[in-house]
């Protein structure tokens, strides 16, 4: 990845990887496999810089999973919310587990 470009305009967000966008439409001519390499890519610097990730970082990267993956679902018997006594502030727990039927990776 020699360079990337964040931009967003009228049609909403974009990410470009070496002069390609992510983004593939309905009228795109371009190979779908030119752009899971860009992708592939783009997760190979991620890998690279793992450790330099904070937990920001690895929340987002989890919420992602939880939004996407339908192998995984929310447990909502060990899923908590609640007030802190000192603050006030809401805490939460929300817990995801891998469905029965999907096999351990």
């Amino acid at each position: 990845m020699k360079k990337f470009a964040l931009s967003e305009n009228c049609f909403g967000p974009d990410a470009e990887v070496n002069d390609e966008s992510l983004f593939s439409h309905e009228y795109d001519n371009r190979d779908p496999k030119m752009i899971s390499d860009l992708k592939n890519q783009v997760l190979e610097v991620l890998k690279e810089n793992q450790e330099k990730l904070d937990i920001s970082d690895w929340t987002s990267i989890l919420e992602i999973i939880s939004e996407k993956d339908e192998r995984y679902e929310r447990d909502e018997e060990n899923s908590t919310t609640s007030s802190c006594n000192q603050c006030g502030n809401w805490n939460y727990t929300y817990t995801y587990i891998k469905k029965e039927n999907e096999t351990e990776r």
